[in-house]
């Protein structure tokens, strides 16, 4: 070697020596001091995965995501630095599914002889606060600001039908289903529940109630009685919920703290979620299990999101391909499928299945269930070695739905007309200017068998069951994961540390064991992302592609499949 290639080389040495060196202290700088309260901070939406294109995160920034919070409570319940837990909250957007996993977790973190504190400027303004309390409520104890209240009131699900707005505009639905409860095509075609949609939203509505009012009892220490009570009595001002027992004090951010500082040895040292991730991980060690995200409605082509709300599709051709390179990839043990969807497209969603199917028996293969996995959101799921969901996840809706709507009098009413040549008998199959003819609706009740008949056999078959133990529960009707476990047509209740727990089994792996998760598809450069690389759908596209499908078809109130959940109710 040269003088001048060792002088170099010395040089590069220094300079890498140098970054490593920085980093570290860095990384030093970031770890938490001894007695430090983990501060976790639910004040909008907790989503399952960010994406990387998307308007809102290029000019919004990272979002914390579930696990983002789930493995912070989880390393935070291990880590002797951390004392104790306080989680601000102010409205989350999440659905009750979530509301029970984040639960589970600040559960789980007090396990340990570890303290949580809930602080709530208020639970509900004029407004429900159910989720919020309940939230708090997982916690050992609850602060409320002085002027807040706790809008306690019980669980109302609320369906709009817009039949009587068609009528007006002269708009006439022409839709079938298979399935009595497969309720997506009653908000257009009725104008009140029929009794099976009743009976399906007050059994799911009763569910989730018994799921509520049992947690409320536990952390608060009073039997279901006093809850129902409470409920009945509600909502409450602040001194009022302090008498009631409902809370534990009365006190601004500042006296709450004081409080806590002195508990606490006369310090409170706060670190925040984002910031005590960047000291290190939970699930970043060890065996490499895959996570694959399966979020939003399910569609052919390309995973997707709305550039301007950042909301999810899940393209069967990306999943499937996710889903097949971590079967073939031999560094990975297991595979967990995060699945938080309503459904939509029958081809697409047999295609994932497909895809599923190939893999079982190769690897451990763990279906992880969020806030709702229903209709095609359960036919991507119901083939997985074990099924995990939260009690109050919205599962199942095993059924179909589709049509279309004859708009003729509605275009006759502001003067325009249309008219047509065709060839083919059936050439108005798909037309909004006629319904079905009696030959047509053959053709499309004959559709309509197929594909349910189809779903059953695949459930009975991912499930063990017979057809007729499937049908008798199918009939497109939704139920909470508590009765979907009850019903055989989920393993276990839990969220995505349970299912990450059971693929490890499976794999003979210890199931308490850190693991690195390997998230897949991988993320691509953000600038690649944006710009739309190769088999990348760019913001510019997808944007480009809504605005055309809003022209040429307007706002419309159909599902996008028919395997689709269009109305999904919600804890408030």
């Amino acid at each position: 070697m040269t003088k001048g290639g060792k002088t170099a080389f010395v040089v590069v040495g220094i300079l890498v020596g140098g970054l490593v060196a920085v980093a570290f202290m860095v990384r030093m700088s970031q770890q938490p001091a001894r007695g430090s309260v983990l501060e976790m901070v639910l004040d909008g939406e907790v989503p399952d995965y960010v994406p990387v294109d998307g308007l809102a995160r290029i000019f919004g920034g990272d979002e914390l995501t579930m696990r983002d919070h789930v493995e912070a409570l989880r390393l935070a319940r291990d880590d002797s630095r951390i004392n104790g837990l306080l989680v601000t909250i102010d409205g989350p957007e999440v659905g009750t599914g979530k509301l029970q996993e984040l639960r589970d977790a600040i559960a789980d973190f007090q396990r340990g002889g570890k303290w949580a504190v809930a602080y709530l400027e208020t639970a509900g303004e004029f407004s429900p606060g159910n989720r919020d309390y309940y939230l708090a409520t997982a916690c050992g104890r609850i602060w409320l600001a002085p002027p807040g209240d706790i809008n306690l009131t019980g669980i109302r699900a609320e369906v709009p039908f817009i039949r009587g707005t068609l009528e007006k505009l002269d708009i006439v639905p022409d839709f079938d289903h298979i399935g009595k409860y497969k309720n997506a095509m009653n908000t257009i075609t009725e104008k009140v529940m029929n009794e099976p949609h009743r009976e399906a939203m007050d059994a799911l509505v009763s569910s989730v109630f018994g799921q509520v009012k049992r947690g409320i009892a536990a952390g608060r220490k009073i039997t279901e009685d006093d809850v129902l009570a409470l409920v009945d009595r509600g909502p409450y001002i602040g001194p009022k919920a302090l008498e009631a027992k409902l809370v534990d004090a009365l006190g601004y951010r500042d006296e709450m703290e004081k409080h806590l500082k002195e508990e606490n040895g006369d310090s409170l040292p706060l670190v925040k979620v984002g910031k005590y991730l960047k000291a290190g991980r939970f699930f970043n060690s060890g065996p490499k299990v895959a996570l694959i995200y399966g979020l939003g409605g399910v569609a052919r082509g390309e995973n997707d999101a709305n550039p301007m709300t950042g909301e999810m599709t899940m393209g069967s051709t990306t999943t499937a391909a996710a889903i097949k390179q971590a079967r073939e990839d031999a560094s990975i043990k297991a595979i967990v499928f995060r699945v938080d969807s309503p459904g939509g497209s029958y081809v697409a969603s047999d295609v994932i299945h497909h895809e599923v199917l190939l893999t079982k028996g190769v690897k451990p293969f763990v279906v992880s269930m969020g806030d709702v996995a229903g209709s095609g959101g359960y036919f991507v799921s119901m083939a997985a070695d074990k099924i995990v969901a939260e009690p109050a996840t919205i599962t199942a809706s095993i059924g179909v739905v589709a049509g279309k709507l004859i708009t003729t009098g509605f275009w006759d009413k502001i003067g325009i007309t249309f008219d047509a040549v065709q060839r083919g008998r059936h050439a108005t199959f798909f037309s909004s200017g006629s319904k079905y003819s009696p030959e047509e609706r053959a053709l499309f009740q004959e559709w309509l068998d197929r594909i349910y008949k189809d779903f059953v056999t695949k459930v009975a078959q991912g499930r063990n069951k017979t057809y007729d133990e499937i049908r008798a529960v199918a009939q497109g009707r939704i139920w909470s994961g508590e009765d979907a476990l009850r019903l055989g047509l989920i393993d276990e209740l839990g969220g995505l540390t349970t299912a990450i727990g059971r693929a490890l089994e499976l794999a003979k792996l210890p199931p308490e064991g850190r693991v690195q998760l390997v998230v897949l598809p991988e993320k691509k450069n953000l600038i690649f992302e944006f710009l739309g690389g190769e088999g990348v759908r760019s913001p510019f596209a997808s944007l480009r592609g809504q605005v055309r499908k809003l022209i040429e078809e307007g706002p419309s109130p159909l599902p996008d499949g028919v395997l689709s959940m269009p109305f999904v109710p919600v804890l408030r």
